[in-house]
Order: C-alpha cells, then sequence, then structure tokens
C-alpha cells in the first residue's frame, strides 16, 4: 500500500490509478457484514444468495442421492450416488455404463436443482435430470425432453461450450454467482463468489470499503452502486440482464410460449399498470432483494396492489370488484404452469379471462 498513497498535508490521497482499480475490485459479502449486518443476514437467506453451490455443499445435498433408479426412455436407467469421490451419476443401456460427477449444483431448491460437471476441456454437461422440490425427487431437466436422447452420452445431458464468443455455460455460471467469472488453461470455469450477492446489484465494493476505512463516509456512497435511484425502466431492464430480456422491440420474443413466463422484467414491462404507473411502479415495489420473496403471501401482495388501485386515489383508480380480503395476484398475475413441476408467476399483470394464458386479455 506505502507505494500507491502519499501523506500530504496530513491527509491520504489515493491515486487515480489506484481508485480506478479499487472500483473493479470485488471484496465479497463478508466484507459488507460488518457495516450492514441485518442486510447481510436477510439476504443469506434468500432464493439469490443460494443460486449456486458445489453440489456437496448445497443445503438438500442429502437429498440428492436417494436409493432407487431413474428411468429415461428409451432403455436407460439412472443412479445417484454418494462415493469417497462426492455426488456422482451412473448410467446404463443394459450394454454399456458410464459414470460422471455432479459438480455444481444450480438453484436454490425453492423450485428445483439443476446439476452442472465439466467432462472435457472443451465442455461443461448440463446433466439430464434435475432434482425437483414438489415431489423431492428427480426427473427430467426442463426442455431435456425435446433434445435427441437416442444414445447413452446424450442421453447423459446437454454439453455446453466453455470457450466461444457466446458461451450459454459461462453465462449460466455469470448470473448465478457474484464477480467475475474466468476459465483456466485446463477449461475449468471459476467463479468470484458462488451465488448472488451484495455486488452484483451495488457493484463492486472495493473502492467503496476502501473510503469507509479512512472515515470518509461521504465519498464511500458515491463509491457504490444504489440501484433504488434508478427510474423503473432501468431498474426493470438492469434486473433483466440475469433474469432475460428480449431485443429491443420485442419481436422476436415469443410471448405466448408459457415456457418465457419465467422471464418476469419483459412481462412486467408488458403490464399497463407498469406503463400507466408514471414510475410509481418497479421491482421494489413488491420485492426487496435483502428479503426473501413472499411466496404464497397473498395479504402482502393484495396490499400493494390496494396502494394504487383504491378510490380514495387522485385521480380514482380501478377497484376489484371481488369479495373483501381478494387475492390480486391469483386472478390478475396467475401462475403459468411450464413443466409438471414448475409454475411460474406471470408478471403481465392484467386480465386473464382464459385463465393462466401467457398474454392477457387486456
Amino acid at each position: 500500500m506505502t507505494s500507491a498513497v502519499c501523506l500530504v498535508s496530513g491527509s491520504l490521497l489515493i491515486s487515480a490509478s489506484l481508485l480506478g482499480a479499487q472500483e473493479k475490485t470485488y471484496v465479497g459479502a463478508q466484507a459488507c457484514r460488518s457495516c450492514h449486518p441485518s442486510q447481510f443476514s436477510r439476504q443469506s437467506d434468500t432464493g439469490h444468495a443460494g443460486a449456486l453451490h458445489r453440489a456437496t455443499k448445497h443445503p438438500l445435498a442429502a437429498r440428492f442421492a436417494p436409493e432407487q433408479l431413474f428411468e429415461r426412455p428409451p432403455n436407460f436407467q439412472f443412479e445417484f450416488l454418494r462415493t469417497p469421490e462426492g455426488l456422482r451419476v451412473r448410467a446404463n443401456d443394459s450394454k454399456y455404463v458410464t459414470e460422471l460427477p455432479l459438480e455444481w449444483a444450480f438453484g436454490a431448491g425453492d423450485h428445483a436443482v439443476t446439476f452442472v460437471s465439466k467432462v472435457s476441456n472443451e465442455r461443461y454437461l448440463e446433466h439430464a435430470f434435475t432434482y425437483y422440490s414438489d415431489t423431492k425427487s428427480f426427473d427430467i431437466t426442463p426442455r431435456h425432453e425435446l433434445l435427441p436422447g437416442k444414445t447413452l452420452h446424450q442421453a447423459m445431458g446437454q454439453p455446453l461450450k466453455i470457450r466461444g464468443s457466446s458461451s450459454p455455460i459461462r453465462e449460466c455460471f455469470q448470473c448465478h454467482s457474484t464477480g467475475p467469472v474466468s476459465v483456466s488453461a485446463a477449461g475449468a470455469i471459476r467463479v468470484t463468489e458462488p451465488g448472488v450477492h451484495c455486488e452484483v446489484c451495488h457493484g463492486p465494493g472495493g473502492a467503496h470499503v476502501q473510503a469507509v476505512s479512512r472515515g470518509d463516509l461521504g465519498q464511500a456512497k458515491t463509491l457504490i452502486r444504489t440501484p433504488k435511484a434508478l427510474s423503473a425502466a432501468e431498474l426493470n431492464r438492469f434486473c433483466g440482464t440475469c433474469h432475460r430480456f428480449p431485443g429491443a422491440d420485442g419481436r422476436t420474443f415469443e410471448w405466448n410460449n408459457p415456457w418465457n413466463v419465467r422471464h418476469q422484467p419483459p412481462y412486467f414491462q408488458q403490464s399497463n399498470c407498469f406503463q400507466k404507473s408514471s414510475g410509481a411502479l418497479s421491482c421494489l415495489t413488491c420485492h426487496n432483494p435483502h428479503e426473501k420473496v413472499r411466496r404464497n403471501d397473498s395479504a402482502y401482495y393484495s396490499q400493494k396492489c390496494a396502494a394504487c388501485h383504491s378510490s380514495d386515489a387522485l385521480p380514482p383508480r380501478d377497484v376489484c370488484k371481488a369479495p373483501e380480503a381478494p387475492d390480486c395476484t391469483s386472478c390478475h398475475m396467475p401462475n403459468v404452469a411450464v413443466s409438471p413441476h414448475l409454475k411460474f408467476k406471470n408478471h403481465w399483470i392484467g386480465v386473464y379471462l382464459n385463465g393462466s394464458a401467457p398474454k392477457p386479455s387486456r
């Protein structure tokens, strides 16, 4: 540090080059803990924080080696094992047997956990079987039923390239972790911090922490990103970095495809509520990123709706004609089934006359 700072008139001045480097330095969520203990504690319990684990370190790891066989048509059998080397999957077609490690576990387990492993210096494999929390068991990974599965290797899962101008597997790791994602010479993906933590939203904290350590709280506030200062449209696109956003015109996005409902920002942006709120309605209106998602808490979300949809509002807004204490989201943001195990809340707020269609009637 002595080469990077100098003492002038009793004050420590940080060189511009060092400051620039610190602004891009990720320090990890633990560095935020001492000053922000409440936010750290609550955020650590969210699905975001648990978005990525080494498979053996996942909180649900004890469930990942059930003593049963799982079948994939036409003639493949899968078995999940706990070995001294870690969790593994063994597959056979009655003629050949192959075995692979379960290396990374994607997903906190609120819905599901999908596994990814390095299988060569060029490819990772997204495994064909996913753990689903609704049944506490394994079944085919979403969309894998659409992939070829004629050979044993094909039946094991979907291979994904590590390198290239567009590397889907690196993008998966990037959105499920915090900080830069790199690749070793041997093709192993390295993450800075597993899970989605403070610096995904607030940016690299190196310069911020340094300013705090010097007691310069005023400067510290300028050296960290504050997402709540963004406009509703900016925030929606910011969250859409990982929660997915279609092209600028949206014309290439398949709005009627139920599978796409899991991408909340593009559907939310289509809502009249969003478009006519003059920026008052944003992701943060209903979701505190430092807290767990309030699943099945209909009263909480209905309160959010009633804050705007009130006859006392100026000007008066449409008021629900349902009985007292309505569950707004069940009607206006219905769940859409995207697979036998998964349902996602449709964020295109509207009037649904035909149940849980991807697009509202109005």
